[in-house]
């Protein structure tokens, strides 16, 4: 069975940033109420290839990208709005 990629948040050059929600539920159990806590979980993915996953925050995953394509020299090809919007250095 294949893994729910989640919601596409943004994408840097051939990375993307996507982003798995839940909701917190209640259900009823044995006549009590059980509440499981909601959550998310940010991953990045080039193609359909999971790079990492199991970041809290956009903007983290944002400089992880930012970081990946610096280390390869291919920085200068990210979208200016998207330097200024997640405030990447």
């Amino acid at each position: 069975m294949m893994e729910k990629r989640g919601h596409h948040i943004c994408k840097m050059v051939s990375y993307s940033v996507r982003q798995k929600v839940s909701q917190e539920t209640t259900r009823k159990v044995g006549g009590n109420l059980v509440k499981t806590p909601g959550s998310s979980e940010v991953m990045i993915y080039k193609s359909k290839e999971k790079i990492e996953g199991g970041m809290k925050d956009i903007k983290q995953a944002a400089q992880k990208i930012y970081d990946l394509l610096k280390r390869d020299g291919r920085e200068t090809n990210v979208d200016k709005r998207l330097i200024r919007k997640y405030g990447l250095v």
